[in-house]
């Protein structure tokens, strides 16, 4: 099963005084490439590294996207939007909408993440 991976993951993997860094870069390199990387993510990950790390940090990581084959950037569809929104709209948990897109995208990719919230939701969601 195709891998993708949370920013929670990646910022960590990226930001050298981020707690979980080692712990970050090994799930990184312990993962089968081409990893998936959904355009919400994409955004997430270089907002949350800029304002953590600094600009050039993410500069870094979106330019990396465009040089590397381990990772694939997949576009939001349409639809992938409106079943996110739908689900978020209908969640009562604390999930953010970024979650609720890779709540979507865990019926078919693996998806890691450090988010507690969004592992018991994947959980969750594969028990139903």
């Amino acid at each position: 099963m195709a891998v993708v991976v949370d920013s929670s993951v990646l910022v960590a993997a990226l930001h050298r005084e981020d707690t979980l860094h080692e712990r970050g870069k090994s799930a990184l390199e312990g993962v089968e490439k081409p990893i998936a990387i959904p355009e919400y993510i994409v955004v997430e990950t270089a907002t949350t590294l800029a304002r953590v790390a600094g600009k050039k940090v993410a500069d870094v990581f979106v330019r990396s996207l465009f040089d590397t084959k381990d990772m694939d950037v997949v576009p939001s569809s349409p639809e992938q939007f409106a079943t996110a929104a739908a689900a978020f709209l209908s969640s009562n948990s604390k999930l953010s909408f970024v979650d609720c897109a890779l709540l979507q995208f865990s019926r078919t990719y693996r998806v890691i993440t450090f988010d507690k919230a969004l592992s018991r939701a994947i959980e969750a969601s594969k028990r139903t």
